[in-house]
């Protein structure tokens, strides 16, 4: 246990700059937020795919937990969330029902503003980046390191133009340990579904 809970922080310190030193997120550049905002629109090339139908996303800015249903999480066979506040924004941590060595975290990353744009801007600093699509939303496989072969795959996936969530995958047992990221997608799926139905 005391792996992880180091885990946890170390990678966050990595896929997203500390908000409480300097205030700034990962994507999230120094200058006033409309400089931020006007260079990542005339980045052009470095900005993500716009989404096609932002989903509601009330519920999951207050509540991370709220990405996922509870039929969701029954038929991903995870079990209740456990709230947490980051300086990115709130996160959730849903563990395996019948293996709490596997977990998931989740962040609605509200201290970007640029959603899925700030991390496409940002991309340099990742180790792997592989864009792809969540449920018909413009998402990326992204994180500043490679735990991949090691149970561990960092997702971003735009809900809306001005908001990405994170999911992080980390998973000591099963076939998620072996190959993660195809968790991270089922969960980044079963989201969109419950947002969808918000």
């Amino acid at each position: 246990m005391n792996r992880r809970l180091l885990a946890v922080p170390a990678l966050a310190l990595t896929v997203f700059a500390l908000a409480g030193c300097g205030g700034t997120t990962r994507g999230t550049a120094n200058p006033a937020p409309s400089t931020a905002e006007s260079s990542s629109e005339a980045a052009g090339g470095g900005s993500a795919p716009k989404v096609p139908s932002p989903l509601n996303t009330a519920s999951i800015t207050s509540d991370a937990c709220a990405t996922l249903s509870s039929s969701a999480r029954s038929s991903l066979g995870l079990g209740d969330g456990t709230p947490r506040t980051t300086g990115n924004g709130p996160s959730c941590t849903f563990q395996e029902a019948a293996d709490p060595g596997n977990q998931i975290d989740v962040t609605t990353v509200t201290a970007n503003k640029n959603g899925l744009s700030d991390v496409y801007d940002t991309k340099a600093n990742d180790a792997y980046w592989e864009e792809t699509q969540i449920g018909g939303y413009p998402a990326v496989y992204a994180a500043a390191l490679d735990g991949r072969k090691s149970g561990k795959c960092g997702l971003f996936v735009g809900v809306t133009d001005e908001l990405a969530v994170n999911i992080l995958v980390q998973y000591d047992n099963g076939a998620g340990a072996a190959d993660p990221c195809p968790v991270a997608q089922k969960f980044g799926e079963s989201m969109v579904q419950t947002l969808k139905e918000g």
